[in-house]
């Protein structure tokens, strides 16, 4: 029940061929805002991107307090819905690129730097009312609220929808876990996307 949007396409190396050289650095570093001043809203997003660090074993989410220093947002909204219908969450990845021409030895040379970030929204009384479930890792709530939380951000990080119910990307979230969910197929895309092998966290 969640949609994938592309707001800006990534230039297609193809039309670089008139450039005798060309280099595409990718960056993707997630700043995220939570934009809500729902202090209890706010913790539940640090713990999730906390335990979202730990089982891809290295830092992907950072969630940072001034809006100037984020590059993605986290929305809360009430009744959330697209052309589809009622939402549980939506998640976006949004592609910027920053072009450079250097004049090389063998011609000319073009730099491209492509920037990733994402946009995430989640239904706000299907979040509120699952708060409590944040105490107890073991409790549906909170497997809802991450598992949630993952599919968003895996939107974010350019995945599409899933027709495997076990997929993390399968299109909808259970309130009730009798099914297991493969977690760890999702987080060794994470690290292939991000490009990080499993360390401790410092």
């Amino acid at each position: 029940m969640h949609k994938l949007v592309r707001l800006m396409a990534v230039v297609s190396l193809f039309s670089l061929v008139g450039c005798k050289q060309y280099k595409v650095h990718q960056v993707k570093d997630f700043r995220l805002y939570v934009d809500n001043g729902d202090p209890e809203l706010k913790a539940a997003i640090v713990e999730l991107a906390a335990q979202y660090n730990k089982d891809v074993g290295g830092k992907a989410l950072t969630v940072v307090d001034n809006k100037d220093d984020a590059n993605s947002k986290i929305s809360f909204v009430a009744n959330l819905k697209d052309d589809g219908g009622s939402k549980l969450g939506l998640g976006q990845w949004i592609t910027t690129e920053q072009q450079k021409n250097k004049i090389a030895a063998t011609g000319s040379q073009q730099d491209i730097t492509v920037y990733h970030s994402m946009a995430l929204e989640f239904d706000s009384a299907n979040f509120e009312g699952k708060l409590a479930g944040m105490k107890n890792k073991k409790s549906d709530a909170y497997k809802h609220l991450y598992h949630l939380f993952c599919h968003e951000v895996g939107h974010g990080m350019e995945l599409n929808h899933s027709a495997d119910m076990s997929n993390v990307m399968y299109k909808s979230i259970p309130d009730h876990y009798t099914r297991t969910i493969d977690f760890a197929s999702y987080f060794a895309y994470v690290r292939s996307y991000l490009g990080v092998t499993p360390a401790p966290l410092t």
